[in-house]
């Protein structure tokens, strides 16, 4: 007799059939797919990088970038396989989501992983031209006819943009927060 311990192609097809598996790929995930309404230039990285996360973490794909989905081993071949389909699939949404300058950038990146962390490292770093624009178009809103509730999420949106500019790491022993209040 063969051996039981063998997975089956049925089983390995099952598996990926699951919609909670990392490697899952409904039919409406295609190449073509737009994840993200606005594409990363080089001035809008952090409203970019918030949106395609949410967006990834929605498909449940964004551990091909925290690394929580690794690529496996070449002894496993359909899952081998798999990941590789998922990973280039995953590299085509965010290629999709680049201007054709930044694309140009990062598209021969070997995968998903190394596209993202070629633009986090070009673009995450904190400009203070683009603080002082931000501060700039806080100081210089007005009203003007805008109503108040639009007034407010324009004056909103620039704070939470300058905000994002300097995020502090969480921190677990209380010393950061003490700084903070000092």
């Amino acid at each position: 007799m063969g051996d039981t311990n063998k997975p089956t192609q049925l089983s390995m097809a099952s598996k990926f059939d699951n919609p909670n598996h990392p490697w899952y790929l409904h039919h409406s995930d295609q190449p073509g797919l737009v994840l993200v309404s606005q594409v990363l230039t080089e001035e809008n990285y952090s409203i970019w990088n918030h949106s395609m996360t949410m967006a990834l973490t929605v498909k449940n794909k964004y551990g091909f970038f925290d690394e929580s989905i690794l690529q496996p081993n070449e002894d496993a071949e359909d899952n081998l396989q798999q990941w590789i389909r998922c990973n280039n699939l995953v590299k085509t949404w965010v290629l999709g989501s680049l201007s054709k300058e930044v694309v140009a950038s990062v598209f021969y990146c070997e995968g998903a992983k190394a596209i993202w962390d070629k633009l986090y490292e070009r673009f995450s770093q904190v400009n203070g031209v683009q603080f002082l624009h931000i501060e700039n178009e806080i100081h210089d809103c007005i009203q003007g006819t805008m109503s108040v509730s639009s007034y407010f999420t324009r004056l909103k949106g620039l704070w939470d943009e300058r905000d994002a500019l300097f995020l502090i790491a969480a921190c677990q022993c209380g010393t950061m927060k003490e700084e903070l209040s000092y």
